[in-house]
């Protein structure tokens, strides 16, 4: 159950971060719901494996939006990196 919650906490954080960043960046749209959605299935594996005992709690959805966010924040960073100068590199 708390992999379903995981899965609608990622998509609606992630589709927010998405439309927030969509004006900066043209793949934001797709790719904040997708990391955000990944995020909170780690927090939800992390928290099965650190003990969990089955009892969704706001621990576990307190990492999950916080995992998600980070999800969004990849995107942001991964849509605002400049590409490596390769004109600095002698052609042979």
């Amino acid at each position: 159950m708390n992999f379903l919650f995981a899965v609608i906490i990622g998509a609606v954080i992630g589709a927010a971060g998405g439309f927030a960043l969509k004006s900066r960046q043209a793949n934001a749209l797709w790719m904040a719901p997708a990391l955000a959605v990944a995020g909170a299935l780690v927090a939800a594996v992390l928290a099965l494996l650190f003990g969990d005992d089955r009892q969704y709690g706001w621990k576990e959805i307190l990492l999950q939006i916080v995992l998600a966010i980070a999800g969004v924040a990849v995107t942001y960073y991964l849509g605002t990196r400049k590409p490596a100068d390769t004109a600095a590199t002698p052609a042979p």
